[in-house]
């Protein structure tokens, strides 16, 4: 168990811990003269209030969320209009419902349209070119057969032949890119859904890859939560769990785990567990909270302290362990004094302590990595 706690906290520790390795190295001289006092904040030892370590709280997101952006620039000509509450058409915004493929916004398409009608043009005069040449292809090859024409003369005309071939295939591509453009002038919902957020006004200018709305399909609603790898290991997909949600007081909500992530948060060493929850009645908004107890977690415990992450330092005989600096009263003298603790689990900012410490100690928190084992020190506040 120590093992393992050591291995997990290690990670988050050890730029805390550091400088306190640094500070015991220089001064490991016997014959140290006196130092001055060193100026440190302390916190008093308290009992941890008690935890349930099955009880988790969730954040909802919806089951599918897309942004919607153009793909070309120009400034936006329209926002389609929708009945507002007082009767009255207004632009979309976040909160509407919209249908697959319902039009969104537009751009003016003016000079788009235009390098439509040149391209056009352009792959016209391309295919005329290109008739004119196989006509001329087909009757020199026909009078090189007869030998009425010099090879040279057909070698031009298959020339000519072929560059208006490759012209009209560029012409084309021209074209349809050009139609393309034209098209990505207006952009459209990608689904059945809510639109969440807004971010364009009809005059603003807007850029390839401008997020213009982002469109959720909230019918059904994912509970992301945090565990840790102890608990990862007891969860399944599939698995039924009842949420609560603030914003629904009364109501239980049930769903299903639907995706266990397969690696741990890099900042929180947590797995992130979704529970899809159906929402067809649309109760249930993006960011609501929720919580909710996994079936086959422990029992509640309760923690015997909880200390800030800064108060840990690494004793400088033991780079494996964990310590903190206690204020004691000895001779007249504030001192430091170092003690070796046995850490539980981190709880924001916090840690709860197992071992080592007790209810009342006043430990160093603010000046740990500063001070050594009976260092005189002077507490701030």
């Amino acid at each position: 168990m120590r093992g393992r706690t050591s291995r997990r906290l290690n990670t988050s520790l050890a730029l805390l811990v550091g400088g306190a390795m640094v500070g015991a190295v220089g001064c490991g001289n016997d014959s140290k003269p006196e130092q001055p006092r060193i100026a440190v904040t302390v916190f008093a030892v308290g009992r941890a209030q008690e935890s349930n370590s099955n009880a988790y709280t969730a954040s909802f997101q919806p089951y599918r969320e897309v942004a919607v952006a153009f793909q070309v620039s120009g400034s936006v000509d329209s926002i389609t209009q929708v009945p507002g509450a007082d009767g009255r058409a207004r632009d979309l915004q976040g909160g509407d419902a919209v249908k697959e493929h319902e039009l969104l916004a537009a751009v003016k398409s003016g000079t788009y349209q235009a390098e439509v009608n040149q391209a056009a043009s352009a792959l016209a005069g391309a295919q005329a070119a290109y008739a004119k040449a196989k006509r001329d292809f087909d009757r020199d090859t026909q009078l090189l057969d007869q030998n009425v024409i010099a090879q040279a003369t057909y070698d031009a005309a298959k020339q000519q032949y072929q560059s208006a071939q490759s012209e009209v295939a560029q012409s084309q591509a021209a074209s349809k890119q050009a139609e393309i453009n034209l098209g990505h002038c207006r952009i459209y919902s990608p689904m059945d859904g809510v639109v969440l957020e807004r971010n364009i006004e009809v005059g603003s200018l807007a850029e390839p890859d401008t997020v213009a709305f982002q469109v959720a399909d909230t019918s059904e609603m994912k509970a992301v939560f945090g565990v840790s790898d102890i608990q990862v290991g007891k969860l399944k997909e599939g698995e039924a769990q009842t949420l609560a949600a603030e914003a629904i007081p009364g109501v239980q909500l049930s769903g299903k785990i639907t995706r266990i992530a397969p690696n741990a948060d890099p900042t929180t060493r947590t797995f992130d567990v979704e529970v899809t929850v159906p929402n067809q009645d649309g109760r249930i908004r993006t960011g609501s909270v929720a919580s909710l107890n996994i079936a086959g977690a422990a029992a509640p415990v309760i923690a015997d302290a909880r200390l800030p992450l800064d108060a840990i330092v690494r004793p400088p005989d033991d780079r494996n362990d964990f310590a903190v600096y206690v204020v004691q009263n000895q001779g007249g003298k504030t001192l430091a004094r170092l003690r070796k603790v046995r850490l539980g689990e981190i709880v924001g900012n916090d840690i709860s302590v197992l071992a080592g410490v007790q209810i009342g100690d006043r430990v160093i928190m603010r000046g740990a990595t500063m001070v050594t084992d009976g260092a005189e020190v002077r507490i701030i506040p």
